[in-house]
């Protein structure tokens, strides 16, 4: 019986369809590739810690091609090539048997079925960029690997960058923030920046763009969602900073911004202040000391040394000499050094006198400071030497007083004082107005013009014995006494800024005291 067109190609079809579905389900017969083929699960890009739903499945061929059943199949993590002690958190993958629970980066084997077909359960790891899955059939000489790609999660973590930078007035620096998953894995989203309360920088929130206005510190403030952080930017003056270290007993010369140190003096201790001094040309110091006996303090600061800033040339006036205990002293430009001191030598001036050293050594009295005790830190000498002030105990409670070297007349322009010092000028004298502190000897810095007018207190905080000026008398520097460091201070409103000094052998840095500004 004649079969009809249409039912012939009906027939066709289904005898194709069958050939097609015998030679595809065949799973030892030939005409495969050998080797290690993925066909599922591979190649998956996801957030650290996912677990994709669809399980790696690879297929084994022999050399002749065709499916192998009954092999082990071994899949295994390649570490990065930077890892450190290779773990989980440091890989982006992680690789388990499909009962597992949990996985890990211990490598697993799976045994191929009649299909020639392998699985495994893949999770991603902690570490956020490409992952390499190796893929080896021992028994057969086969290997081959899958990628995956892993990136960062939500971000958790702000780290910042560039944190504390300090400028000089009109330098710049970029700051910025890192937005980090809960691996501190840097993540693709962008966080917001904008300048705290001041006016010492401007900002550019676009760019993180930071330039120095004026002396100060102001903060900016990183934000994205719920996380914030802030970062500190310190604006200084230029300067260069000569300063006596208690803990390490040195006398250093260093940049304001904490650079360029260069020790001029070691085993330098004092019970009465080192305060070392730069001379007029800025080319000499003059500093007092007592021998080095105690970490912090040494005895009467009995020897005056004048020495270069490199250090070459050195000249010391000793104990031997006269002086018994210096509480100041001042640079000339003729070379000779005016000293407040004692000299246990001349009976005929028992108490603390201004004396002259001249470039010879000869010591010559110049007048008695009536009342003048032992105070750390209690008298300076205006750069001209015409004048001294200095601190009366005799009275109670204390007074702080100007001498007049010529007529031999003192003035009283405040009492509860200490510290005093001349600004570069002489025309005002910074002191530490007295506080309620532990020390007595500490206070709040206070200025006041050399005729007794203009009284003004800047700020709150506390500082130690041995202030200086800026030599433009703008900006008085010392040491705050609660151990924060050295603090700069603007004469005209009290702003203040706090200034540090890294040390690659300490946590904290130099701790630095009784500066004086080049």
């Amino acid at each position: 019986m004649p079969v009809s067109p249409r039912k012939a190609r009906v027939a066709c079809s289904i005898s194709l369809i069958l050939l097609l579905a015998n030679c595809g389900d065949n799973p030892a017969g030939p005409g495969g590739k050998p080797g290690i083929l993925a066909v599922a699960g591979a190649g998956i890009t996801d957030t650290v810690d996912a677990q994709p739903l669809q399980a790696l499945v690879v297929e084994v061929r022999g050399q002749n091609g065709a499916l192998a059943s009954g092999f082990v199949v071994q899949f295994e993590v390649k570490p990065p090539p930077d890892a450190g002690p290779f773990g989980p958190y440091e890989s982006p993958l992680r690789v388990c048997a499909l009962s597992a629970l949990n996985c890990g980066g211990v490598p697993v084997s799976d045994t191929t079925d009649a299909h020639g077909r392998a699985s495994v359960r893949v999770q991603m790891g902690g570490r956020a960029g490409p992952g390499v899955l190796r893929l080896t059939v021992p028994e057969l000489g086969l290997a081959d690997s899958v990628t995956y790609t892993t990136t960062p999660g939500a971000p958790t973590v702000v780290r910042l960058v560039n944190a504390d930078p300090v400028l000089d007035l009109g330098g710049t620096a970029t700051v910025g923030a890192h937005l980090l998953d809960r691996y501190e894995n840097t993540c693709t989203e962008t966080a917001t920046l904008s300048a705290g309360p001041g006016s010492a920088i401007a900002l550019d929130a676009a760019t993180g763009a930071v330039t120095a206005r004026e002396m100060g510190t102001q903060f900016v403030v990183v934000r994205y969602n719920a996380l914030a952080d802030s970062v500190r930017v310190r604006v200084v003056p230029p300067g260069r900073l000569l300063v006596w270290s208690a803990d390490e007993q040195v006398v250093r010369l260093v940049n304001i911004k904490g650079g360029a140190e260069r020790t001029i003096l070691t085993n330098v201790a004092s019970d009465y202040g080192t305060f070392p001094q730069f001379d007029a040309t800025r080319q000499h110091i003059t500093l007092f000391a007592g021998p080095p006996d105690y970490p912090y303090y040494g005895g009467p600061s009995s020897t005056l040394i004048v020495i270069d800033t490199t250090g070459a040339s050195r000249r010391d006036i000793g104990a031997a000499i006269g002086f018994s205990t210096i509480l100041a002293t001042r640079s000339l430009a003729d070379g000779t050094v005016l000293v407040v001191a004692t000299r246990s030598s001349d009976s005929s001036h028992p108490g603390f006198s201004l004396w002259r050293v001249a470039t010879d050594n000869t010591i010559t009295f110049v007048a008695a400071l009536p009342g003048l005790g032992g105070t750390y830190g209690g008298a300076d000498v205006s750069h001209d030497g015409t004048r001294v002030a200095y601190l009366s105990t005799s009275s109670s409670p204390n007074e702080l007083r100007l001498f007049d070297v010529a007529s031999g007349s003192a003035t009283v322009l405040d009492n509860n004082a200490n510290s005093p010092r001349w600004s570069v000028q002489d025309d005002r004298i910074a002191y530490l107005g007295a506080s309620s502190g532990y020390n007595p000897n500490d206070g709040v810095v206070t200025v006041i013009n050399a005729n007794g007018s203009g009284r003004k207190v800047l700020g709150t905080t506390i500082f130690s014995p041995g202030i200086s000026w800026s030599p433009d008398g703008i900006y008085v520097v010392g040491r705050a006494s609660d151990y924060t460091g050295l603090h700069l201070v603007r004469v005209s409103d009290g702003a203040a800024v706090s200034l540090q000094f890294p040390s690659g052998a300490s946590c904290c840095g130099h701790e630095y005291s009784q500066p004086d500004w080049r």
